[in-house]
């Protein structure tokens, strides 16, 4: 059997961190539960747990937790969350900001595209990427993002029964995201934040045209 190359490597551990991502949709059914107050309480009250004992582990008093957590856990992290504050601390705080800033289900569809959409930009461009922008991310990754992005919003519109303004207004907003995504870097902002604000931004401004013009 031929040893496993570094792209191969890569592309596995890519996916078990896209898998634990995945597992963050249960924020998602939570927030379809329980009424605004309640979910921006909770998922403030866990940003602020990770907050605080990612700032512990980095310590140098605890530094051999830290250690124990790179030696062990490096294949789901990035270089700079090694010795760093880790990703989830930017997505609870995504999370966080959308169910305080928009509407429920705008809320829950932006995280969803955070989660998945992200996870399949990301997958899809490792594996099928060969049209690359200037910063390494491909056409191919784009498209993932926009793809599974649609499908979500065709299954959130079955089974919440969502209007036409909410469907046309979202179905615009999802490509635009999805090239705020590929830059999200350039603009030194985390995509667990520019991803569910951006969208949430968009759909409230254009429900709110949609609405006022009579268009739907």
């Amino acid at each position: 059997m031929p040893a496993e190359t570094n792209s191969q490597k890569k592309y596995r551990n890519e996916i078990a961190r896209k898998f634990l991502h995945m597992c963050s949709f249960l924020i998602v059914i939570f927030i379809y539960f329980v009424d605004k107050t309640t979910a921006c309480i909770v998922i403030g009250v866990l940003l602020l747990l990770l907050f605080i004992g990612n700032t512990i582990i980095l310590s140098t008093r605890f530094k051999i937790i830290n250690d124990f957590k790179v030696k062990y856990f490096s294949f789901l992290l990035r270089d700079d969350e090694k010795y760093g504050y880790i990703s989830s601390n930017w997505f609870l705080l995504g999370c966080f900001l959308s169910v305080l800033l928009f509407p429920q289900f705008v809320a829950m569809l932006a995280i969803t595209i955070l989660i998945f959409g992200d996870a399949f930009a990301a997958l899809v461009g490792m594996k099928f990427g060969k049209h690359k922008f200037k910063n390494g991310k491909s056409l191919e990754g784009t498209l993932g993002f926009i793809v599974v992005s649609y499908l979500f919003l065709a299954a959130f519109a079955i089974l919440l029964k969502l209007d036409s303004v909410f469907l046309l207004s979202a179905a615009i907003a999802i490509p635009i995201v999805a090239v705020v995504e590929i830059y999200s870097k350039q603009i030194k902002i985390d995509d667990n934040l520019t991803i569910p604000i951006v969208f949430g931004f968009l759909m409230v401004l254009l429900m709110f045209i949609f609405e006022k013009t009579g268009l739907f």
